[in-house]
């Protein structure tokens, strides 16, 4: 799965914004949806708080600076619900909430002694926090699919009460059905395999310093 990709840069409009970056192989197979507009991706576009990134034909990769990398497969579609970093006592804190409409999301989060990430994937009634991890999000009818590669992820529902925190460690699946409102262990499925474009932490951290 290695292709070429050209990189755009996004800016959140909203106050002490992150910078989200988007690379994609076809430009105009990705649209930014806006209060119910559709627009075609361009250089240098800034996001609104709400816009939603849609593929079609090809994926996309997304870089959530200072720290997460997201591979949005083909036919998917998410939401910048919030993602904002902000400087206090010399440690960098990064609040990201990302809403998963439809398809499949694959999540690089970077591990940094000088960050304080406060950042899940959220679907309908469900949320999986990150704990500094790699993991895969797949929204299949009424089923929402986590497998974590690296790391863990908690997971938590209103409906779902439990005396400790559902944690998803490596190598392990689990599943919330939004019918039953119930929570599954589960074998563990990597959905996207291969060269996902992803870049390295110093390549994640060189740009970020240029931001």
């Amino acid at each position: 799965m290695t292709f070429w990709l050209s990189c755009f840069v996004f800016l959140i409009n909203i106050s002490s914004a992150g910078v989200v970056t988007i690379r994609n192989q076809v430009i105009n197979d990705t649209q930014i949806i806006r209060k119910d507009s559709k627009i075609s991706v361009i250089a240098h576009m800034k996001l609104e708080e709400g816009d939603e990134a849609m593929t079609m034909g090809n994926p996309v990769v997304l870089y959530l600076y200072p720290s997460t990398q997201i591979y949005l497969a083909k036919n998917s579609r998410i939401k910048i619900s919030k993602h904002l970093t902000e400087d206090k006592a010399g440690v960098k804190k990064v609040h990201s909430i990302i809403e998963l409409i439809q398809g499949i999301v694959h999540l690089q989060v970077m591990k940094d002694n000088k960050l304080e990430i406060d950042q899940s994937v959220v679907g309908d009634s469900i949320s999986f926090a990150v704990r500094g991890t790699e993991f895969e999000v797949a929204k299949e009818g009424l089923n929402y699919d986590l497998d974590v590669l690296k790391g863990e992820v908690e997971a938590s529902s209103p409906y779902v009460q439990t005396f400790v925190p559902e944690i998803v460690k490596a190598q392990e699946g689990f599943r919330f059905n939004l019918k039953e409102k119930s929570f599954q262990r589960r074998k563990f499925v990597e959905r996207l395999k291969g060269n996902l474009g992803f870049s390295s932490p110093e390549e994640i951290q060189k740009k970020w310093k240029q931001k």
